[in-house]
């Protein structure tokens, strides 16, 4: 099962703050109760921003009952407010959702995504990719099939 999809990628998000855009990102995953994932992820901000500087964010959050983690995308080409760690706007969102009962796979997955959007080219490229499919193309390790 792909981690990231066609379907969970939001190419240009107009969102005006932080809670619009991980609702709008929240409305890509059908298979979850957006309230849910909303609630979710909006708590986990509550202890501080996920904004991690460069113009990314990675808002993450455990589900329960989810059988394997789930990742979507959202660009913003405005850039919206995150609280980020430098203050800069946010322009990439990585929302990552993960099994409640996976402490392991939570954490690789999380430092895989933010040692790839640590560097600029990758943001680059995400930030120039012409079709959701192109976007997604550029996390292979995320779209493979298990």
């Amino acid at each position: 099962m792909p981690l990231l999809t066609e379907d969970h990628v939001i190419l240009n998000a107009t969102s005006l703050n932080k809670k619009a855009l991980i609702t709008d990102l929240a409305q890509t995953i059908k298979s979850i109760d957006t309230d849910l994932i909303i609630e979710v992820v909006m708590a986990r901000e509550q202890l501080g921003s996920t904004g991690i500087g460069h113009g990314v964010a990675i808002p993450h959050g455990r589900i329960p009952d989810l059988v394997h983690p789930i990742v979507a995308v959202a660009r913003h080409p405005e850039g919206v407010d995150f609280e980020a760690i430098d203050g800069e706007p946010v322009h990439i969102v990585v929302l990552l959702l993960v099994p409640d009962d996976d402490n392991r796979q939570h954490l690789e997955l999380l430092a895989h995504l933010a040692r790839l959007l640590q560097k600029q080219a990758f943001r680059d490229n995400v930030m120039q990719a012409q079709s959701a499919a192109s976007l997604v193309a550029l996390f292979p390790e995320m779209t493979a099939t298990s």
